[in-house]
């Protein structure tokens, strides 16, 4: 069971949930209107106060169930949360390719920056995000492996007010509870509305509620922007309390009844009862309406840049006639993409209680559904060399570099000049080499990128231990067992853009390496096959031919099929190769027509030989002694097609290339019809 806390700016809700075949059933829920301001757009002004109320709210319910609370999922008010711009410009004029090392540390400079704009404001970095490269001017998608002068990022960090986060712990504390998950409000509300296979969508939250709208962006799985504007419900409320002379609570009767009632009887602050009609109700309000509207729109767009495939809207605020309208129409959206989302038309179970109804409570069902799923989380307490490290992040996942940047280490702290940053397939990998730091996170040495979680120890300490770094270090090989013996089936790399032989190539800073991650079966085949020495022209080559059958788990793979570095497989060899099999894998061939029939031919004049003479296309080669092959840059002609005729025998003949008189000298391109005739 979850004890789930909404402390909202005008109540405090606790619900008892538990999780019932993966939907969530409400067991028991307490509200606490706050008796005074103690809170302000969801902070806590008044902790004291506050304390006092979430702890009614925890006895009632103890008593309610005969248990003891001792843990409790909270939520923390996301309009709090800053963006601040960062920018950095360095020249790389002087060196010979921009580096991952030397991205982190321009980006590092952007946050750096970004930090210096918030003056002597305390507050948590919940993260940042690239918003754009630029290499002398021109927008890049990426700097890595560029040579430039002038390299730009622009950053997008996040910051949350300290006292937001330890205002709030103060007053669990005082209420003697232990917060066993701390998530965003937007953050709770989105992941109980979305499931799972929409978030990866360009999608807008609008919580409307008595004093702020609030807003939340999400995209490709994550919160990625936050904003908030001063105008909710309450506008509307005052601007029906000032046009009908009537008291703010019955002006807020009065705006909840215009989606049931055509007509609504009232006594205004004179004390005389007047009839108020929908129409002339709305015809007041609907300016009001449009300026909260067009401000929500504009927001969206601001942090958006553009609009959003759709937007879910909760909050009583909103729940006004024609508010969604409006909001799709300055949105330029379909009024099938914006939508009120109330928490009746989700998966939950009140059948206890029968309070939870209405877009209120999404929040703290939200906040329940979280903790269960343990998702959302944005807090998190881990310790460098022992001493503790609070964490703020909207995706709940931490490399040790984020870790040991927001416990103050400096960036050459980090990357020192024992360090090598390579590039593998686009992606940077960094490798310690002797004097750099060894990271080691719960006991296990682990790299710069490695994930952290909640409660992990993180160790830092000199690594004296000399440490080579090759390419065979990175590049795993397939392995095929050969009659007992296994044989590594490396792909092609290339080291800079240009193919390597020598996997024992040593690294270094900033060196990009590329190749598959896959290799085809025909590939490893060709690869693989009987090695045969070869005297090409004078050079001396080891090729690979004749027929293989790879087999993985007593299965045949068929040439198309695709296989993993690191894989182990077992092969057969069939056959033996002939000279025709050698051929085929020194040139290219062609396809002509002898005597009626298609064949293919060498594209170039051969001539294979051992120790005892020429040999024919279908004899059987040995791997007794080294093949012999004169490869010509001449084309083949016609002679060579009757190799296996006596020529000398024969007195009357014709030769036709094309339906023209050939000679034997003639050469043969693609094509060509050939015909023989001896008479």
């Amino acid at each position: 069971m979850i004890f789930a806390l909404d402390v909202g700016t005008g109540k405090i809700a606790g619900l008892l949930t538990f999780m019932e075949r993966n939907v969530l059933r409400v067991v028991d829920i307490h509200v606490v209107e706050h008796e005074s301001r103690v809170m302000f757009d969801g902070q806590v002004h008044d902790v004291d106060v506050v304390a006092e109320e979430v702890m009614s709210v925890k006895k009632i319910l103890e008593e309610r169930n005969e248990i003891n609370l001792k843990e409790v999922a909270i939520a923390l008010a996301g309009r709090y949360l800053k963006t601040v711009i960062g920018e950095a410009e360095k020249d790389f004029s002087k060196v010979s390719r921009i580096t991952r090392e030397d991205v982190l540390r321009l980006e590092v400079e952007a946050l750096e920056d970004a930090n210096s704009k918030l003056k002597d404001e305390d507050l948590y970095c919940v993260g940042y995000s690239v918003f754009e490269y630029k290499l002398d001017g021109a927008w890049m998608k990426k700097l890595e492996g560029h040579k430039g002068g002038k390299a730009y990022v622009k950053i997008v960090s996040a910051f949350l007010p300290t006292q937001v986060v330890e205002s709030m712990l103060r007053v669990l504390e005082i209420a003697k509870l232990r917060p066993i998950h701390i998530t965003l409000e937007p953050i709770a509300a989105m992941e109980y509305l979305v499931p799972p296979d929409m978030r990866l969508l360009n999608l807008a939250l609008v919580d409307v509620g008595a004093g702020t709208s609030d807003i939340a962006i999400s995209k490709e799985g994550t919160i990625v922007a936050y904003g908030m504007i001063p105008l909710a419900g309450d506008e509307i409320t005052e601007t029906i309390a000032r046009e009908f002379l009537l008291d703010f609570r019955v002006a807020e009767a009065v705006k909840k009844s215009l989606g049931k009632k055509d007509t609504c009887k009232v006594k205004n602050v004179l004390d005389k009862e007047i009839v108020l009609k929908r129409e002339e109700v709305m015809d007041v309000i609907e300016p009001v309406i449009d300026s909260i509207t067009s401000s929500i729109a504009q927001k969206i767009l601001e942090l958006n840049g553009n609009p959003p495939k759709a937007v879910m809207v909760i909050g009583g605020g909103a729940k006004v006639p024609t508010f969604i309208d409006k909001l799709a129409e300055k949105l330029e959206l379909p009024p099938e993409r914006v939508s009120l989302k109330n928490i009746e038309n989700t998966e939950y179970l009140d059948d206890l209680t029968g309070i939870v109804k209405g877009s209120e409570f999404v929040t703290p069902v939200g906040i329940a559904y979280t903790a269960f799923k343990n998702r959302g989380a944005v807090f998190s307490r881990v310790t460098v060399n022992g001493v503790p490290v609070r964490l703020m992040g909207l995706n709940g996942r931490y490399s040790v570099m984020q870790v040991l940047l927001q416990a103050g280490y400096s960036f050459s702290e980090i990357i020192s000049e024992n360090t090598i940053v390579v590039e593998v397939n686009s992606k940077p990998l960094v490798r310690r080499v002797k004097g750099a730091l060894e990271i080691r996170v719960n006991g296990e040495i682990k790299d710069f990128d490695a994930v952290v979680r909640d409660g992990d120890k993180i160790e830092l300490r000199k690594n004296e231990k000399i440490d080579t770094f090759r390419i065979r270090d990175i590049v795993e090989p397939i392995k095929i067992n050969v009659s007992g013996e296994f044989v590594e089936i490396f792909p092609d790399v290339k080291l800079n853009g240009e193919l390597v032989n020598d996997l024992e190539t040593p690294l270094k800073d900033g060196d990009k390496l590329e190749f598959p991650e896959k290799i085809s079966v025909s590939d490893i085949k060709n690869k693989l096959g009987w090695c045969f020495k070869v005297i090409v022209n004078g050079e001396e080559k080891r090729v690979r031919i004749g027929e293989v059958t790879l087999i993985r788990d007593n299965k045949v793979l068929q040439d198309e099929e695709k296989v993993s570095l690191g894989e182990k497989l077992r092969a057969e060899m069939k056959g033996h190769p002939t000279v025709m099999d050698l051929l085929k894998s020194l040139v290219p061939f062609m396809e002509i027509t002898f005597n009626n029939k298609k064949i293919l031919i060498p594209s170039r004049r051969v001539f294979v030989r051992n120790s005892e003479g020429y040999l024919g296309e279908n004899a059987v080669l040995t791997m007794d002694e080294p093949i012999i092959v004169e490869l010509t840059d001449s084309k083949p002609i016609i002679v060579d097609l009757l190799k296996n005729l006596n020529l000398g025998t024969i007195r009357n003949y014709e030769i036709l290339k094309n339906g023209k008189k050939a000679a034997f000298s003639d050469e043969i391109n693609e094509g060509d019809d050939i015909v023989f005739k001896v008479f």
